[in-house]
């Protein structure tokens, strides 16, 4: 089984154990399929353990979740910071092209044809993404170009094209970005 980054435990929710997911997929039916989910300290590099999903509730946009043997605050507060990993097959997106946002890290970034006169030539790889910014209004791209950091929001009037598959996502950028 494949195991693929889809957030981390944020924070404890109420006195009866549950915890809120910052997560990555943006995907609230994804995450109803979920039945186990794999916990993993960073920091410590412990090993993953699993932990049976109970129940699933979203509050406003964030998802809470009811863990196995987790049933106090405590237990739910020694949980925060701890990355949460899913079985890719049972967590993916089921919307053809649909990824998760942990899956666009590393991948090229290149200039569409469109718009090139004042950044290149159309198809030219200008970086890779590096990281991706969490906003309530878009996503936001962090991209290692040659001439540093750029940011990048990932909006249809930027990005034209993004693909997993293909490892590149193409892009219009606003004239002077790579200066």
């Amino acid at each position: 089984m494949e195991k693929i980054k889809i957030g981390k435990i944020s924070g404890a929710q109420g006195l009866r154990g549950e915890v809120k997911l910052y997560h990555d997929s943006g995907d609230e039916e994804a995450l109803g399929r979920l039945s186990f989910i794999f916990l993993h300290d960073a920091e410590a590099e412990s090993l993953f353990k699993a932990m049976q999903v109970d129940g699933l509730r979203m509050q406003r946009r964030t998802p809470i979740l009811k863990l196995e043997g987790i049933d106090d605050r405590d237990a739910a507060e020694a949980l925060i910071g701890m990355e949460v990993y899913a079985d890719k097959e049972e967590s993916r997106p089921r919307e053809k092209g649909a990824f998760f946002v942990s899956e666009l890290i590393g991948i090229e970034v290149r200039l569409s044809d469109e718009g090139t006169a004042s950044h290149g030539n159309g198809g030219d790889v200008i970086g890779r993404v590096v990281n991706v910014i969490r906003n309530p209004a878009h996503d936001i791209l962090e991209i290692e170009t040659d001439n540093g950091i750029r940011l990048l929001p990932f909006i249809d009037v930027f990005v034209r094209e993004a693909s997993v598959e293909t490892g590149q996502i193409t892009i219009v950028p606003p004239n002077g970005w790579l200066v």
